[in-house]
């Protein structure tokens, strides 16, 4: 078995739109990629995501409800790459198709984050709306990034502690 069976390795942008290997432990078959087009063609929820996903493996939802998935992050977080709270790490595709041009300038301005700012509103109805969380998000930060990131950090744990985040 290869370390690839093990570790998934997700090319993203990060800050000044550079490139930065994402780390995360495999919770999907190795086809999984070659698969999304297919998987997103089915139900999916408010963000776009599928509601239920077949390349997700048994034990990979385990670890993905507890969030040990992202462990190896923490070496990302280490080296540099990326910082504890903000805009999660996506591939370039994915902003491109996704997010208008001016929300993504903006968001790759900084360091994508270990924890993401959409667990700071748990509850958000539709994509419009994660775009408006992502922007009210970046206003904060421009005016006072320590204080901004210090809040969301305190409301994403709160969430995930009492609010059950991720646990499905």
């Amino acid at each position: 078995m290869a370390l690839r069976d093990f570790i998934y390795v997700n090319e993203c942008l990060g800050q000044n739109r550079k490139p930065v290997l994402i780390y995360k432990i495999r919770t999907m078959h190795l086809d999984a990629d070659v698969r999304l087009d297919e998987v997103l063609q089915e139900i999916c929820d408010s963000l776009g995501k599928p509601i239920v996903d077949p390349r997700v493996t048994k034990v990979g939802e385990l670890l993905r409800r507890y969030w040990i998935d992202e462990l190896p992050q923490v070496y990302n977080l280490a080296r540099g790459d990326i910082k504890l709270v903000g805009i999660r790490p996506m591939k370039e595709t994915t902003w491109e198709k996704r997010y208008p041009q001016e929300v993504m300038d903006r968001a790759l301005t900084q360091k994508p984050g270990l924890m993401g700012v959409q667990y700071a509103h748990p509850n958000t109805p539709n994509f419009r709306n994660h775009l408006a969380h992502l922007v009210a998000y970046l206003d904060q930060w421009e005016e006072d990034p320590v204080k901004t990131d210090r809040e969301y950090l305190s409301r994403i744990v709160s969430n995930i502690v009492f609010g059950g985040m991720r646990s499905r």
